[in-house]
């Protein structure tokens, strides 16, 4: 087996096996193995429009549309999501906003993005934590949670005290930060403290996970985007959980992987779960605003992306398609472009609910009609 840091084959993440042929000096990828194979795509790679993907080793999906998919081009938050907060701040409550404060769209597809802001100290409601959550039933163990969103925070971030900043919970119960009962991603050190500081990524958690992790780690974080800085990233995190110690907490930016982390993930007991998008902020204060678009969230591994390299590990940009079908041999999707441009060669993945990709993506035009060319049998990516 060929060696990685990470535990699962990602986003962006590869596994290719050694056979026998390797005594012949061949590689064989996981296409021969079972790994899914894309063959075609009818219709046209227009943003929005429906096509058909045809192929092998897809595997099932109970429910072929993602848990949340929120591009804000709804008409409240409520419609998709459980909860969001600040909920009682008028002007700055999260909710969908159209650009404003000289934020910019991450991509010209969407015409408003998801924002709300750190206004206030009243509480949870009122500015403490900006985020968007779903709660659901706790779903037999092991299960697994994939999320991915654009985000960026403002321009004229106000910055003070130690500057804590978090992004995304995972809770016991039917709101974030459940006391003892969750864990969570997040900034620091350094958290940043300014515009132009470096951050890194972090785990921490209200109860202890594993630590040191089953990689002997006793921290778990990589450099970040600091996202005061001017610019969005596209974040992914995909997670097993479990109360064994086989679980694990990844997280990549922009495809580079920036939190591995390999142990238990949940031992709250109770019935309900909470899926968290965001934070909490230590400063409060009215330019404190964040911003997110075209949120993800799944209870499984399995999606299907376009991405901007023909193998999943290289890519920078990945956008994840809307199904709305799903079969061993057929997914139906609505297109989404996101960043990418119309004419742009992409490439198009099927990953299972193992979160094994395509060993090659099937390439294909944004925006334009089809190709249907044979993959091929066998692709190098060592």
């Amino acid at each position: 087996m060929h060696s990685h840091l990470l535990p699962f084959a990602r986003p962006p993440h590869r596994v290719v096996v050694k056979t026998m042929a390797m005594l012949l000096g061949l590689w064989v990828s996981t296409a021969a193995l079972g790994a899914p194979v894309v063959q075609q795509v009818s219709g046209s790679l227009d943003h929005n429009a429906v096509v058909t993907i045809t192929g092998s080793g897809f595997g099932s999906k109970a429910t072929p549309a993602p848990l949340v998919w929120d591009n804000a081009s709804g008409s409240k938050l409520s419609d998709k999501w459980s909860g969001g907060w600040p909920s009682m701040v008028p002007g700055y409550n999260i909710g969908y906003y159209s650009p404003m404060r000289g934020i910019d769209l991450p991509h010209p597809r969407d015409t408003r993005y998801i924002a709300g802001a750190h206004a206030t100290n009243a509480g949870a409601y009122s500015g403490y934590q900006v985020m968007m959550y779903k709660t659901i039933p706790l779903p037999a163990m092991p299960f697994y949670i994939y999320a991915s969103w654009y985000q960026r925070n403002d321009d004229q971030w106000h910055f003070g005290g130690d500057n804590n900043l978090k992004t995304f919970d995972y809770s016991d119960g039917e709101s974030p930060y459940a006391t003892n009962k969750s864990w969570y991603t997040c900034y620091g050190p350094p958290h940043p403290d300014s515009t132009t500081d470096g951050a890194q990524w972090t785990n921490e958690t209200s109860t202890p996970l594993l630590n040191p992790d089953r990689n002997g780690h006793n921290a778990w974080w990589g450099s970040a985007v600091n996202p005061m800085a001017g610019k969005w990233s596209k974040v992914e995190i995909a997670i097993k959980v479990t109360d064994q110690p086989d679980g694990y907490i990844n997280v990549w930016e922009n495809g580079h992987a920036v939190l591995n982390y390999a142990g238990l993930t949940d031992n709250y007991g109770g019935t309900k779960r909470t899926i968290a998008v965001g934070g909490y902020a230590r400063m409060q204060f009215p330019s404190n605003w964040r911003y997110w678009d075209d949120v993800y969230v799944d209870t499984t591994l399995s999606r299907i992306v376009l991405a901007d390299q023909p193998v999943l590990s290289q890519a920078t940009i990945i956008e994840n398609q809307i199904p709305s079908a799903w079969s061993d041999g057929s997914i139906t999707a609505t297109v989404n472009l996101g960043k990418f441009t119309q004419g742009q060669p992409v490439y198009l993945f099927v990953v299972d609910s193992t979160g094994t990709p395509s060993a090659a993506g099937l390439p294909v035009t944004a925006g334009g009609a089809v190709l249907a060319p044979t993959p091929p049998s066998a692709v190098s990516v060592h």
